[in-house]
């Protein structure tokens, strides 16, 4: 191909490909958006749950016997 060439593409093959390229980018801003709504309920997420009666105590009695109490 010469440097002065010109390369003619069927108008029918142009449409069709941008059609198809504007799909694919509406699907990935789609993609997108719902990955970072996901992310930001994550971060919003308690990381620990807190109950009313959470206590334990571990007692170390006779020979390294371990005694668990959870609550009362």
């Amino acid at each position: 191909m010469e440097k002065d060439e010109v390369v003619m593409i069927p108008y029918v093959a142009h449409e069709s490909s941008m059609n198809r390229m504007e799909r694919a980018n509406k699907r990935l801003w789609i993609v997108i958006l719902v990955m970072f709504i996901a992310f930001m309920i994550y971060l919003l997420l308690p990381t620990e749950v807190i109950t009313k009666d959470n206590t334990q105590d571990v007692q170390d009695i006779e020979n390294s016997d371990v005694n668990q109490t959870i609550g009362e």
